[in-house]
């Protein structure tokens, strides 16, 4: 049995990732058709054939897929989807609502480190406002509710981060409480094996994100089989702490440190947030301040 792609206008031919010829041919004239004027809702009058709801036809313009990586075949060239971009954009601004950022780690500050503590999926970043906004990615799956964990401000991650810190400035000894590191590590990779196959057993389980477990998982298992990792990773870390404790007394977000100390950021829904270190350490469940 092939595999199944979810990224309309593609599909595996012997085990590689082509263009779909007919669905391709729908994408570049949904593009060329949004950004000539017609609105999301009359779209399907104007293209004989097309069969896909308006929500799936607005993630469609914004998935930056379709410009092609090291996945992707190009489908859209460059050009015309940032037109579309400007164009959807001036129609949220004209009917008064703000258009949400597309997910995308080197797009945020944060990165990918940020997940889920009730169903262990990613947390994804969208702009309200002038506010940047983490939520569970499982959140609202096919418009329905499927992780009700709550959301958190990315300058409250920030301000909890540099809390964090300032408690390892004060007692690096916490930096040392790294007898459970092993198993940390071998929790994440039973983790990640197991969400991997989940992932597998899902007909409409998405590529990317399959990918990117797989190599998450690979790392992880070179990880655990690195005996001197814990050590290594304590030693770098206190000696970065002892680095940013001499600078000014003015602290701000310090996204070098943070990105070199910090290995992920579980949100619970009881409003704890728990920062892993490197070398597995658990920042100890820093509550929200709501």
């Amino acid at each position: 049995m092939g595999r199944k792609v979810t990224v309309y206008g593609y599909r595996f031919k012997d085990g590689i990732l082509q263009a779909d010829k007919e669905q391709s041919k729908f994408v570049q004239e949904i593009f060329k058709a949004y950004n000539s004027g017609i609105p999301l809702s009359r779209l399907k009058d104007h293209i004989e054939g097309l069969e896909i709801n308006r929500m799936k036809l607005s993630d469609m313009l914004s998935d930056r897929r379709y410009l092609g990586n090291e996945a992707f075949p190009q489908i859209i060239d460059q050009e015309l989807f940032e037109a579309v971009q400007h164009r959807k954009k001036e129609r949220l601004k004209a009917i008064g609502k703000e258009q949400p950022y597309i997910y995308n780690k080197e797009q945020f500050l944060l990165g990918d480190k940020m997940k889920c503590g009730e169903c262990g999926s990613a947390y994804h970043c969208y702009k309200h406002g002038e506010l940047q906004r983490w939520d569970c990615c499982r959140r609202l799956v096919k418009g329905r509710v499927t992780c009700r964990n709550q959301h958190i401000q990315e300058e409250q991650i920030k301000e909890l981060f540099m809390h964090v810190v300032e408690n390892l400035e004060k007692h690096p000894e916490q930096i040392r409480e790294i007898t459970v590191y092993g198993r940390k590590r071998n929790m994440r990779l039973q983790a990640a094996e197991h969400e991997t196959e989940l992932m597998k057993n899902d007909s409409d389980y998405n590529i990317d994100e399959l990918l990117k477990l797989i190599y998450k998982r690979a790392s992880l298992q070179y990880e655990a089989a690195d005996d001197g990792g814990a050590a290594y990773y304590t030693q770098k870390i206190e000696g970065l702490i002892q680095q940013y404790k001499g600078k000014s007394e003015e602290k701000t977000f310090a996204k070098d440190l943070f990105d070199a100390i910090i290995e992920d950021i579980t949100i619970y829904k009881d409003g704890r947030v728990v920062f892993t270190l490197k070398n597995g350490v658990a920042m100890t469940e820093i509550t929200l301040r709501n």
